[in-house]
């Protein structure tokens, strides 16, 4: 019940705030949150329905778009393709947009070691079936959902000889079906939600009002950056110790949402 009533409370908060003249700042990670998790990632797109929600977001005159994803900055710009978005790849360590530009320079020292990593990685993925490599600029993840139990730790000993040749500090970590491998510096997707916040809440005209929704584990890091500072949604049940302020129990309940944002800002 606590997803369905909260949808209905953010939908009602918003419209308060956007009815009474505010400006909002809405940030949404991508697999999950504005598309359901699927088999493939590479399968993961938006509809038609959802894009133009978006679109309409972005363009409007009190409202600005920003997407966050793991996926690299390239992927995600393509896959949203909302031209007035910020976008935000490989968790944060690359954000472009309009009038805006970062990537992190501890990363980008490491990038050369980080490519090294991809092509090992890359090389030795046709020995186990399953196994999908997923090169970005400044990281690269290995996706093992069709990995058989019995051949997982092969996939492990790859990853750590891979490593231990390359030499750098890397960042490992465990997601859904997914490791993730990203050069170790002091940034994460919480860190690039304020830094993103920070530039657009400020230039503003109106008092504007931060909105973050998310689904995975990462994304707690954006809520506690967040706390008491924007609206935060987690997508997704059985998270009962979330830091978000809110739970949606469903993707589809996200879409709900921007359509009815749409919808509000348009009879405004």
């Amino acid at each position: 019940m606590r997803s369905s009533d909260d949808l209905m409370r953010v939908t009602q908060l918003l419209r308060l705030w956007l009815g009474t003249g505010g400006h909002m700042l809405l940030i949404a990670d991508y697999d999950g949150t504005l598309t359901p998790i699927v088999s493939d990632p590479a399968d993961a797109q938006l509809t038609a329905d959802v894009r133009a929600d978006l679109q309409a977001l972005s363009r409007s005159r009190w409202a600005r778009l920003a997407v966050i994803s793991g996926r690299d900055l390239a992927d995600v710009r393509a896959r949203v393709a909302v031209a007035d978005a910020i976008y935000a790849g490989c968790h944060g360590l690359e954000i472009a947009g309009p009038g805006l530009r970062f990537s992190h320079p501890d990363a980008e020292a490491q990038e050369d070691r980080l490519r090294a990593v991809s092509l090992a990685l890359c090389l030795g993925a046709p020995f186990v079936e399953g196994m999908r490599v997923e090169p970005k600029r400044l990281g690269v993840a290995i996706h093992y959902r069709h990995v058989a139990a019995s051949a997982q730790k092969t996939v492990q000993a790859m990853l750590a000889r891979s490593l231990l040749r390359r030499g750098g500090a890397f960042k490992v970590f465990h997601g859904t079906k997914v490791i993730e491998i990203l050069p170790h510096v002091a940034w994460n997707k919480g860190r690039c939600a304020q830094w993103i916040r920070d530039r657009i809440v400020g230039a503003r005209p109106r008092p504007t009002i931060a909105l973050y929704m998310g689904d995975d584990w990462t994304d707690e890091q954006v809520f506690e950056a967040l706390a008491g500072e924007a609206v935060t949604i987690r997508v997704g049940n059985g998270v009962p110790a979330s830091r978000a302020r809110f739970q949606f129990a469903d993707v589809g309940r996200v879409h709900r949402l921007l359509s009815s944002l749409v919808a509000v800002g348009a009879a405004a």
